[in-house]
């Protein structure tokens, strides 16, 4: 028995939580992460009952050499985690909603569905990701870009306050409202944004809500053919409508019995918008993209802040997958019909789907932004791009290069990590604030201990 698992069996019996090892049945289910591609096998899971849990990992981690890091529910997952901690805050589940103050609080545990649920009937909204099961504290601190954003900022840049453990098994409070704090002034611009780099373990986070009465939106499908006429229509729309949340793209769905029948083996194009007012006025701007062609499937509707995940109606399963991000400098016709031919050039080789989301709005706003480490958004788009591992003949790098090449011949410039999938921080940062996070990590975690799943350069 290694020095390393002798010092986690003593961790174990003084948990209240559970730690899994390498041997314990239960093993491979808890260190699977969600996308089922990535290959992690940490030197343990732990799922702590309580901060009190936590601080004696941390502390029993640092003793014995290992690091420690964080995943609630696998998002994110980038590396083999051989000699690391891995921590499942899932029993952080606390949730409330301060409607006078407008706040969400939220323990690390909390996903973006039962968050929304929480907010369902206070006239409030926060700045959520499309996916019910994407983490609230996992998006924040990644930069977090919401179909709300255009209209109210980022994600991270409405992180209000955050609880830790810290490399030393102290536990923190964060706001940067302290004068007096400097150091927790720079934690707070790090985690607000810069996050996925490691800092501590995140217990708990609160955010700021806005108001959100009236909600209209949904997805629209239609035939390829129609795909550069359509993204075309869209896109200038997002141009004309700042506020005006929208995801536009292609995606060729597998010819498989699961698939709706309308739907199975086809590729089309996908327009979704989320407007935040009134029925009329949110179809009103549908009317200009259903003006140019008759969709296959019309998903328009009022809704509410607790329905905006059925509204998006993303996948919620585990999946093996391979992924690829980056911001766009263009957004003209001509840059539509050059992403139309990339996208059927890589479905040929197995790309599932290429989302595109106008930036622009609040998202470009500089205002603020020595308060977090994502900055102003300049690119006019980001694009997310993906190919599911599954069935003969996907080759996921002949899939994605054709956007890949996109890319480089419309270079945006920086972007926003949780949209870039994965890769270093300097994907996203200017050089001068990877400089600045390095310096707050070298502060807060001189020995390395946290472990990210992005490094802050490489």
């Amino acid at each position: 028995m290694t020095d390393a698992t002798t010092a986690l069996e003593a961790l174990r019996s003084r948990l209240t939580g559970r730690l899994l090892l390498p041997d314990d049945a239960d093993y491979d289910a808890a260190r699977s992460p969600w996308n089922l591609a990535v290959e992690q096998r940490p030197a343990a899971v732990a799922f702590p009952a309580d901060v009190a849990d936590v601080q004696a990992i941390v502390l029993a981690a640092a003793e014995a050499g290992l690091g420690v890091t964080t995943q609630p529910n696998g998002h994110g997952a980038a590396g083999d985690l051989d000699g690391v901690v891995l921590v499942r805050p899932t029993a952080f589940d606390e949730v409330s909603v301060d409607v006078p103050a407008r706040v969400l609080r939220v323990g690390a545990g909390v996903n973006w569905g039962a968050a929304l649920q929480a907010l369902e009937g206070s006239g409030l909204i926060g700045l959520a990701g499309s996916n019910p099961e994407v983490n609230v504290v996992g998006l924040a601190i990644n930069g977090g870009h919401s179909m709300f954003s255009r209209l109210h900022g980022l994600t991270a840049r409405s992180i209000a306050a955050l609880e830790l453990v810290d490399a030393s098994g102290a536990v923190r409070r964060v706001t940067g409202l302290d004068d007096d704090d400097e150091q927790g002034r720079e934690l707070i611009w790090a985690l607000r944004g810069g996050g996925a780099a490691g800092f501590g373990v995140i217990t708990a986070i609160e955010l700021e809500l806005f108001p959100g009465e009236a909600l209209f939106g949904g997805g629209l499908v239609f035939d390829a053919e129609h795909a550069k006429l359509v993204i075309a229509a869209a896109l200038a729309l997002g141009r004309d409508v700042p506020d005006l949340g929208l995801d536009v793209g292609m995606m060729q769905f597998p010819d498989l019995p699961v698939m709706p029948p309308h739907l199975r083996g086809r590729t089309v194009a996908t327009v979704s918008l989320v407007h935040v007012g009134d029925e009329a006025t949110g179809r009103g701007y549908a009317d200009r993209v259903l003006a140019v062609a008759e969709p296959i499937a019309n998903a328009l509707t009022p809704f509410t802040i607790g329905e905006l995940a059925a509204v998006a109606a993303e996948p919620t399963d585990p999946m093996p997958t391979a992924d690829f991000g980056a911001s766009l400098g263009s957004d003209d016709d001509a840059f539509v019909a050059e992403f139309v031919e990339a996208f059927l050039a890589g479905a040929s080789h197995g790309l599932t789907r290429a989302g595109m989301r106008p930036v622009g709005g609040a998202t470009a706003d500089a205002l603020g932004a020595d308060l977090a480490a994502v900055g102003a958004v300049s690119a006019p788009l980001v694009l997310n791009t993906g190919v599911l591992l599954a069935g003969p003949g996907v080759d996921p790098e002949a899939a994605l290069q054709p956007l890949r090449d996109l890319a480089a011949r419309h270079p945006g410039g920086g972007g926003i990590p949780s949209m870039l999938g994965p890769g270093p921080l300097a994907l996203a940062y200017r050089p001068e604030a990877l400089e600045r996070l390095a310096a707050v990590k070298g502060s807060v975690d001189p020995g390395g201990l946290f472990r990210g799943n992005r490094a802050i350069s490489g």
